[in-house]
């Protein structure tokens, strides 16, 4: 199995081609494509990798069905594109899944304009399903009657019903270890990933980028890592390391829009995705995910100021957000203490407080500043890879690329699942567990529950099965102390 390996010492020795600012999902990319190009690649992300915006994602790979609406096809076909990717490439963690849409008759969600939306939908994605296996194939989209509509989902609210919308999509169960697979197939082919690793400084000379000083921040010690280019893609702290290293550009974060999910701890309402909206036809919807059978609900929204609480969903803001849920499914009663986890993170908006659509490259050597240093900003999971294939193209023009097969035959699956109850049943189950453990950059207890696997999403299975996995670490009892003690505040949050 592909080991990552922290040893900050001998990575600090070695020569790279390029340095990566910031660990998630846009870090993890440049990566792998980095690689591709037979570059090689550091990694430096400040806390563990996966964490922050990354690790708070509704658990789909979108097609851009919502981009026809405002008739942007380049967004859509983006999407359609590296949904394809993904389902082709990694069968074995993205899956297809059904959605509903009621229709009542109001605003856009009319039986007329949703089926003009769905034929226009599988006539421009006529080929995503080529190359990839027939059981990860997506289907045409349809309008069923208000009779199947009831069959599929028996809570909808029935009044003024017209008939549904049914599309599909694709989502991912085992997200962290999608994630996980991305690093290591990283690692496999030349790049080095550290976690908990603060870049400090840019390192230049004659004006031109030689590297950054970063501090570990498990030990204290300092190092200087040489590379000619390095890439602030550092998620939501990316306008503030341009800052640091170069100059303020405002165009990479203009606004900080707080975005969350919230897994409740209930059932999923149906066997279907559902697309609902609290007023039937007017103002924002919301899709409830069947992430494990269980009820994921998003997405929020709200401009926040940046300060140590902005990941705290205000409470005005989720009193508004149980409220839509309790309309949109009559009957449901959700309370706030039915809250399993809130899943929240920053992404930038635009002046007037939107998601931006487009991702942002800046060439920092254009404007003035040092040669070799870049910054980007995305937005979107599902086209991380596209962003990160345009950069690198841009910033190694020259540079071959290698197909994806070549890369992912070294493809090593750690097939351990987790259903929404899973406990470790035998030491088999243990050892896959160690061997996460011990061979993927797990320092911390939260690193292992909530980055490397998804036990962490169903808080008190994870904290009941800390007694059955205590054997696995080799720490001592203070050391595993403080580790529960982290995690269980991390639940808090």
């Amino acid at each position: 199995m592909t080991e990552i390996v922290r040893n900050l010492k001998k990575s600090s020795q070695e020569p790279y081609d390029l340095i990566i600012v910031g660990g998630g999902i846009y870090g993890v990319m440049l990566s792998f494509e980095a690689v591709r190009r037979n570059l090689r690649p550091l990694m430096l992300e400040k806390n563990d990798f996966i964490s922050a915006t990354s690790l708070n994602h509704l658990r789909t790979v979108h097609g851009g069905l919502r981009y026809l609406q405002s008739l942007d096809f380049p967004r859509f076909r983006e999407s359609v594109v590296e949904r394809k990717w993904f389902l082709k490439y990694f069968p074995q963690f993205i899956e297809p899944f059904p959605c509903l849409m009621p229709l009542y008759g109001k605003g856009v969600q009319k039986k007329p304009i949703l089926w003009a939306g769905l034929l226009l939908n599988d006539i421009l994605s006529f080929n995503r399903n080529f190359s990839v296996k027939k059981d990860r194939h997506l289907p045409n989209g349809k309008i069923i009657s208000p009779q199947q509509t009831g069959e599929i989902f028996p809570g909808v609210d029935g009044k003024d019903l017209e008939g549904s919308a049914v599309w599909h999509d694709a989502g991912v169960e085992e997200y962290q270890r999608l994630m996980m697979e991305l690093v290591k197939l990283a690692v496999n082919s030349g790049a080095t990933a550290l976690n908990y690793v603060n870049v400090k400084g840019l390192l230049k000379e004659n004006d031109h980028v030689i590297g950054v000083s970063a501090l570990d921040k498990e030990t204290g010690d300092e190092y200087e890592f040489k590379a000619p280019v390095v890439i602030n893609a550092a998620g939501p702290w990316s306008r503030d390391v341009a800052a640091r290293f170069d100059k303020d550009h405002p165009p990479l974060f203009k606004k900080r829009l707080l975005l969350w999910n919230v897994l409740f701890n209930r059932e999923a309402l149906s066997n279907h995705a559902l697309a609902l909206n609290p007023e039937k036809g007017k103002g924002r919807s919301y899709f409830f995910h069947i992430w494990k059978k269980r009820m994921l609900v998003g997405t929020g929204e709200v401009i926040v100021e940046k300060s140590d609480t902005e990941l705290n969903v205000p409470g005005r803001e989720m009193e508004t957000f149980i409220t839509d849920v309790n309309k949109m499914a009559p009957g449901l009663n959700i309370k706030e203490s039915d809250i399993q986890r809130i899943y929240s993170g920053i992404l930038p908006a635009n002046e007037n407080g939107k998601l931006a659509k487009r991702p942002v490259l800046f060439d920092h050597s254009a404007h003035g500043g040092p040669k070799g240093l870049y910054s980007i900003s995305g937005i979107k999971f599902t086209t991380s890879r596209r962003v990160a294939d345009k950069t690198l193209n841009k910033v190694f023009p020259k540079a071959k690329k290698m197909p994806h097969e070549k890369i992912l035959e070294k493809m090593e699956i750690n097939n351990l699942s987790f259903d929404y109850h899973w406990e470790p049943s035998n030491e088999a189950d243990l050892n896959k567990l160690k061997e996460i453990m011990q061979k993927e950059s797990v320092l911390h207890l939260s690193d292992l529950i909530l980055r490397r696997t998804s036990l962490g999403d169903h808080p008190e299975r994870a904290i009941k099965i800390l007694p059955k996995i205590r054997g696995i670490f080799a720490w001592d009892d203070k050391k595993w102390a403080a580790e529960v003690k982290d995690l269980k505040e991390n639940f808090k949050k």
